[in-house]
């Protein structure tokens, strides 16, 4: 069966003007609380490196403020801007208004250099020599400091089993979820750990728990949304506020679709023969 692809998009419709009024520009403010967290998790210490792309309307300033903080960056490809869920990034030779440099930001240059290494495919790339062949998963969730047993997840049912959005996957793995007759699975778990509307910004944990209730994934997220509220604290409390509260996630067809109290949603996905569906209960 050929697989069916999908070029990554959002679409997302609040449910009123009096939603989209308040929540439109809280969006755009965790979206901005979200990056500052991602920088300073580095920064501060938190973790080795994080990935990082230059944009190309303010490639200049962001090289400035990396230099300017003793931090090192170092580009690993090229990419077409997308918009949505990427599964992969799109590479190209070029480099226009259209394409952004993706790499790593690390606290110093040998961090970078492994970091890089463990990122790309062929060996000709690689700066040094290096121990495995193709990308090192595990060397990059390590450096990025996500915890040991959701790394481990993530090689099994992303890498090994093509779960490219593993909603359902992390629903089964958490302790108390329950299978309906017709498939839903209904889940609880800290509000941290949803990543079921992260499409559209609302987004704590930035990589995929082995379940919605692992405890040293609660343990990342503290810090990471400590830092969100120093930078914003209205807009991370309502980030949270947005994940807390009940919603429905589904995949069918090659499109994800999500139904909140605040907007209905939609986003690429990816084929399942069947469709999956979580039921989130706080």
């Amino acid at each position: 069966m050929t697989m069916v692809e999908v070029y990554p998009f959002t679409k997302m419709s609040w449910f009123n003007n009096r939603i989209m009024k308040e929540w439109e520009p809280l969006r755009s403010r965790i979206y901005q609380a979200t990056n500052f967290a991602e920088y300073e998790m580095v920064k501060r210490g938190y973790r080795e490196a994080d990935v990082y792309q230059l944009d190309p309307d303010k490639f200049d300033i962001q090289i400035k403020k990396v230099s300017l903080d003793e931090l090192t960056f170092l580009p690993i490809l090229r990419s077409k801007i997308y918009g949505g869920y990427g599964h992969r990034h799109y590479t190209t030779n070029t480099i226009d208004k259209d394409t952004f440099i993706y790499g790593v930001v690390a606290r110093d240059r040998e961090s970078a250099v492994r970091f890089h290494d463990a990122s790309v495919v062929h060996a000709s790339e690689r700066i040094n020599e290096y121990p495995t062949d193709g990308i090192d998963h595990r060397e990059i969730g390590r450096m990025l400091g996500y915890p040991d047993c959701c790394i481990d997840f993530f090689n099994d049912i992303w890498l090994k089993d093509g779960c490219l959005d593993p909603m359902s996957e992390m629903a089964l793995n958490t302790e108390g979820a329950r299978t309906l007759d017709d498939g839903t699975i209904e889940v609880s778990g800290h509000p941290y750990l949803n990543r079921l509307i992260r499409y559209f910004g609302f987004i704590i944990v930035p990589f995929f728990p082995c379940s919605f209730k692992c405890a040293p994934a609660i343990d990342f997220a503290k810090t990471w949304f400590s830092l969100m509220r120093e930078y914003d604290e209205e807009a991370a409390d309502a980030c949270l506020e947005a994940q807390n509260t009940p919603m429905n996630w589904s995949l069918k067809n090659c499109i994800t679709y999500i139904e909140h109290p605040l907007f209905i949603g939609s986003a690429n996905g990816y084929y399942t023969e069947q469709k999956k569906e979580v039921r989130w209960l706080p």
